[in-house]
């Protein structure tokens, strides 16, 4: 459209007319003239014209205000994502060895310590756990046993520092304490508007779900899907493997964690059992729980190990992620293995496997993309006048919540994270490089490139690993 004139253009432009038409008028500041026949009318039209750039404006999914583009979206049912809840993993711990099992139920509402500015949180257990004689920790002479957990209040303020959950709010016998030995994380508060506009986009431009933006749109509606990226052969950039005709990989990011139980029979030879749920929820390896009828409770790396399908159908309802048993297991006995999956590649897969979606000669698969938890270690000097254990949960929560924003192989650049960090109230300075930039081993052992980056492949997504923040 026009450029938008302000209210001197106007006067000026009524000015020059009016001097065309009578050249001996008076239009001196003061004047009737002036006042009346220029200057207000003048302001109603500068009113207009501003009223006519925001009109314009509200119809762009990459020009209208927050407030224009959330409405906008709506007239094509798509509404801006709430907060999503942070999750982690405790560890509930008895420094005297149970009697008999002790079950810690699914619900147990547990609280974060409050600070300073900061009040405490509370969290929910989100799956059943066993503490007993045979889990003891013999590196801090405890019992101990870890389960998933999910803040009851959406938001980034639910993202805690490792040690800040401390307390059982209604004690469970025989359980002395909960510690959580890593972050929680992935709590967000509402969708960033980058995303948002770009889901609009996608929305208005591909409404054929046959097509890239067709399936980009399908998918993210969902509220518990973070990022997706789609490739298909010759489209996308990753390299489609699979040589079906109409092969379509949609990788998510997204996790919805959920309890499944099992039972297996162990053969003398081939002692792997593939799950039934695929694919393994592999950050909350550390709460999977086997118990094997003559074995007694299995340890991973001393009986079992887990393993991740690396192929052409890995991260999808039809992988292969597996437990390896090792001849410390007895042949015959009754294993019952308890894992978490990601149900949320089942739910999505079901929903574009209806007819209503379902593209006809289409092979579309689901994918979850792979979780990379970043590492790390840096020291800050803070600012004269402020609280240095405060400033360093700020700064831990500020990286953290950088990290959880990340898209499907977007470069985790040092620099960014720097930004971060300077950024933060109370913060000085901060040492570079990071004493620790890296992969936790965890989920691989990605590290530093030559510029100091991390660079995270097409089909994973960095998130939060383990910071610790020093101070000088």
């Amino acid at each position: 459209m026009a450029v938008i004139k302000t209210f001197r253009d106007i006067v000026n432009s009524m000015l020059r007319y009016l001097r065309s038409k009578r050249p001996n008028v008076d239009t001196s500041p003061g004047t009737f003239t002036r006042d009346v026949v220029v200057d207000s009318v003048a302001s109603e039209i500068e009113t207009l014209y501003f009223d006519l750039y925001r009109a314009s404006n509200a119809q762009s999914p990459d020009l209208a205000t927050v407030s224009d583009v959330e409405k906008l979206g709506t007239n094509f049912q798509v509404v801006r994502k709430g907060p999503t809840k942070a999750t982690g993993v405790v560890t509930f711990y008895s420094f005297n060895q149970p009697v008999s099992s002790i079950t810690i139920p699914r619900g147990t509402t547990l609280s974060s310590k409050a600070g300073a500015g900061s009040p405490a949180q509370q969290y929910v257990t989100t799956q059943d756990v066993l503490l007993s004689s045979l889990n003891f920790n013999a590196d801090n002479g405890r019992y101990e046993v870890d389960a998933m957990i999910r803040a009851s209040s959406a938001g980034l303020s639910a993202n805690v520092p490792p040690g800040a959950i401390s307390a059982i709010i209604n004690p469970i016998a025989g359980v002395d304490g909960v510690y959580n030995y890593n972050a929680i994380a992935n709590g967000l508060n509402f969708e960033p508007l980058p995303q948002f506009r770009a889901r609009l986009k996608a929305s208005l431009l591909g409404n054929n779900i046959g097509t890239v933006n067709g399936y980009y749109d399908a998918v993210i509606q969902d509220p518990d899907v973070i990022d997706v990226s789609v490739s298909a052969l010759g489209i996308g950039t990753i390299l489609i493997s699979r040589n079906t005709p109409g092969a379509v990989d949609v990788y998510i990011r997204g996790l919805v964690s959920t309890q499944f139980t099992e039972t297996y029979a162990v053969p003398s030879i081939l002692r792997e059992f593939i799950v039934t749920k695929q694919p393994l929820d592999i950050l909350a390896k550390s709460t999977f729980s086997l118990i094997g009828s003559v074995t007694g409770i299995l340890v991973e790396g001393t009986h079992y190990t887990v393993v991740q399908d690396t192929g052409n159908l890995a991260g999808s309802v039809n992988a292969s992620d597996k437990f390896v048993f090792t001849n410390l297991v007895t042949t015959g006995e009754i294993i019952t293995v308890i894992y978490s999956y990601n149900a949320l590649v089942e739910t999505k897969q079901n929903y574009m496997e209806d007819n209503s979606r379902k593209v006809l000669g289409a092979d579309l698969l689901i994918k979850a993309a792979k979780p990379r938890k970043i590492n790390i270690e840096c020291t800050i000097r803070v600012l004269s006048g402020y609280t240095s254990s405060i400033i360093v949960t700020a700064v831990s929560n500020a990286l953290a919540a950088a990290l959880n924003t990340y898209t499907i192989g977007e470069e985790v650049q040092q620099s960014d994270l720097l930004a971060v960090i300077v950024n933060t109230t109370g913060v000085d300075d901060v040492v570079i490089p990071f004493q620790t930039f890296e992969e936790n081993s965890s989920t691989g052992n990605l590290t530093q490139n030559s510029l100091k980056n991390i660079e995270i492949p097409a089909d994973s997504y960095a998130t939060a690993g383990t910071i610790t923040v020093n101070t000088r």
